[in-house]
């Protein structure tokens, strides 16, 4: 029997797919799962709508309460009016933010991994479910991510990560946003960076990973009913963290400064990050059933590159080389995701269009995600890239939120016939799904179409 272990590294392998075109994603949200055990889409949409509005209000109501959000009792529904005036919720939710804040005794942080294993475990039967091969444990992306819950500089309170970054909630779809972070200083904030890094528990981090693989979803194991990876943020989104969203001018400043002079502060934070990511590498190696490390890093939008070629190759690629090299030497696999266009289209010479594509397989990287429907071709890649790298998805995420069942069918579709012709009338080297992930605004029926389509499409391929 053919595993989802075999259809992906056959993938990396370049090669023509075993028994159908896998399937992957980096990661899914929350709420598409909690959706996938109530069985949501079955509701019908009146009962959708309301569902969706008491969890609006409940959210907004507790934002509300812990100050992340100014009160809005002019635009609440009747239910939002009554459930500000139930007591139980206030002390629920202050009660909560005291016992983040405060030092946990052993016995507590045993009874918080059981629950991260617990919950991390949950989370993976909306993948294996939908016939997925790779997925990603996206609450294992760092244990004890949020440490406490201050005041932010816009004077709202949020969640305070222990890298000193400040998170929202999004009510409509239990997205986490980004709110800035917590020191303006960006000498103080370098350091107090370099100190999470350097603190960081890998021996835990595996623990928690390797527990988790090993629960059992009916009577098999995680790891052998899907391939399980861990997502971990790469050396560019350091910036979020270390100067916060709405900052990015603070970062370009500094990189091209010191890049200038050859190296500086920041750049002393990418080696420590660098040198962590490969120690936890090396460690989840050692773990039975992991052959995929994904290395998360938004380098790009849909116009293009942030950075030009250059300063990118010298300043951060030359990190995350030695990333991919540390888990080539430890026999895993390396899926690279970052957003984006790639192509130079403002080039004056048509070899310097793919010279940023260059530069992101110099680092050495097995597969690259996710194709982004709205800014890359990608048939145009498979053209010029498909015989040196395993290219992954490439489905409209967007599609996926507001589309229709035969619209999703029909972009699902579009883009395997393009990976055909571009591969040369082959299919091989490739792994498909949405262009970005399964998040909290995904329409889990559309998903489900858009898995049917890729499985339907593999069958008509392979009787070729």
């Amino acid at each position: 029997m053919v595993s989802s272990e075999d259809r992906i590294l056959n993938a990396i392998d370049l090669n023509d797919p075993i028994d159908r075109i896998p399937k992957m994603e980096i990661f899914g949200s929350i709420l598409p799962t909690i959706q996938y055990l109530f069985n949501f889409h079955w509701f019908p949409q009146k009962i959708q709508n309301g569902i969706s509005n008491i969890m609006r209000e409940s959210v907004n109501t507790v934002r509300e309460i812990l100050r992340m959000k100014k009160p809005e009792s002019n635009v609440s529904s009747r239910f939002g009016r009554i459930l500000r005036r139930v007591k139980f919720i206030d002390t629920i939710a202050k009660k909560t933010v005291g016992d983040m804040s405060r030092k946990k005794s052993e016995q507590e942080i045993k009874k918080a991994d059981d629950t991260t294993v617990n919950f991390s475990a949950l989370g993976m039967h909306l993948p294996i479910k939908l016939g997925y091969d790779l997925y990603s444990l996206i609450l294992l992306q760092s244990p004890d991510t949020f440490s406490s819950f201050e005041k932010a500089p816009d004077g709202n309170y949020y969640l305070l990560s222990n890298e000193g970054a400040f998170y929202d909630i999004n009510p409509d779809d239990l997205e986490i946003m980004p709110k800035g972070v917590n020191d303006l200083n960006i000498h103080t904030k370098i350091e107090a960076s370099k100190r999470y890094y350097q603190d960081v528990d890998i021996e835990r981090w595996a623990n928690l990973f390797e527990r988790t693989i090993n629960k059992r979803i009916g009577r098999k194991k995680i790891k052998d009913l899907i391939l399980p990876s861990i997502l971990t943020v790469g050396i560019f989104e350091t910036w979020l963290t270390t100067f916060g969203n709405f900052n990015m001018q603070g970062f370009f400043k500094e990189v091209m400064a010191e890049w200038r002079k050859g190296g500086g502060p920041y750049f002393e934070l990418l080696q420590v990050k660098t040198e962590i990511l490969c120690n936890l590498i090396k460690r989840l190696s050692e773990v039975d059933g992991y052959r995929v490390h994904i290395i998360g890093d938004d380098c790009a939008e849909i116009n293009g590159p942030f950075l030009p070629p250059k300063i990118y190759k010298e300043f951060i690629a030359i990190h995350t080389k030695k990333i991919v090299s540390e888990a080539h030497k430890h026999d895993l696999k390396v899926l690279f995701h970052t957003d984006g266009n790639f192509k130079l289209t403002a080039a004056d010479d048509p070899k310097k269009q793919w010279e940023y594509m260059n530069i992101i397989l110099d680092m050495k990287i097995d597969a690259f995600h996710p194709l982004e429907m709205r800014a890359m071709d990608i048939q145009e890649i498979k053209e010029n890239f498909g015989d040196k790298i395993c290219l992954c998805n490439g489905m409209d995420t967007i599609e996926l939120q507001n589309g229709t069942r035969k619209s999703v069918a029909r972009m699902v579709k579009t883009v395997l016939d393009k990976v055909y012709k571009g591969g040369g009338n082959r299919i091989n080297g490739y792994m498909a799904g949405s262009d970005n992930s399964l998040f909290g605004g995904v329409n889990l029926c559309l998903v489900k179409q858009m898995v049917h389509t890729i499985d339907e499409f593999s069958q008509k391929i392979l009787k070729l």
